[in-house]
């Protein structure tokens, strides 16, 4: 049996969805026009108001009978991060390129001094020997994702990323080092036109990897993953690099339509 079939769909909660759209698109409204502007039957709908004005949802104007939503909605809105919006967008393009390439995938971004994993296909994948990756982090200095968001960003905020990286590294490393090594693979990853990490974060994995940007910010990185005994990074580019870069120019087309304020990092400007 399909998944979509296992449980019946609850209609008096999509009409009742339907009727909040309604109100988003018409603002104050009668219940008259609320069901002819959703087809909704005027009892039901009638219905829907009652039980959304009473659990606080919809407030009723008395002056005259019209409903609109309350506070309560701006609260669901500004629960929902900029982060998650992108990550919706990303999980189905990362899907398809599962598709095509067969090797898992991570989206990360930087946070807290180090990479975070945001999604990834590894639990669909039948080249993955690891699971569970969303929450997982990485060095940002020694993952491919992590110079692919590096090569990325403009001049300005380098010194910020080495400042919050620097705090988690392990002892001995200090931020000259950092620095030495990130401005050798920055300009590596942007004469390749890619980020490659061998051995970086885990001794048999190698991996490439391109940022994902929305206009003028650097979000993160999407990765392709594989074991450093199948291929190397240069052949791995060879064979998926395209894929790569197409599943990334579909994210950012859809990203450019999302109104993401002033997250990620600021974008290089040659």
């Amino acid at each position: 049996m399909p998944e979509t079939d296992i449980y019946p769909r609850v209609r008096a909660l999509e009409r009742g969805l339907e009727l909040i759209g309604a109100l988003s698109d018409l603002g104050w409204a009668t219940p008259g026009e609320l069901a002819k502007y959703t087809g909704i039957h005027r009892a039901t709908v009638y219905r829907l108001l009652f039980t959304l004005e009473q659990a606080g949802y919809v407030y009723l104007r008395s002056g005259d009978g019209r409903y609109f939503l309350t506070k309560h909605f701006r609260r669901f809105a500004d629960s929902v991060k900029d982060e998650d919006w992108v990550v919706q967008v990303i999980g189905p393009y990362m899907g398809r390129l599962l598709a095509q390439v067969q090797w898992p995938s991570d989206f990360a971004t930087f946070t807290s001094g180090h990479l975070e994993i945001r999604e990834s296909t590894h639990r669909f994948s039948p080249m993955s020997v690891n699971r569970a990756m969303v929450g997982k982090t990485r060095p940002l200095l020694r993952s491919a994702m992590g110079i692919a968001i590096l090569s990325e960003v403009a001049d300005e905020s380098l010194e910020q990323m080495l400042d919050l990286a620097s705090l988690v590294q392990p002892d001995g490393v200090s931020k000259d080092d950092m620095r030495h090594e990130l401005l050798q693979r920055r300009i590596e990853a942007r004469r390749l036109g890619y980020a490659e990490s061998s051995g970086g974060t885990e001794p048999n994995i190698s991996a490439i990897a391109y940022p994902v940007c929305w206009r003028n910010r650097v979000l993160g990185a999407i990765n392709i993953i594989f074991f450093r005994s199948a291929m190397t990074p240069a052949k791995a580019a060879e064979r998926y690099l395209d894929a790569l870069h197409k599943c990334v120019r579909d994210i950012e087309s859809e990203l450019d339509s999302l109104p993401l304020g002033e997250y990620g990092w600021p974008r290089y400007k040659p």
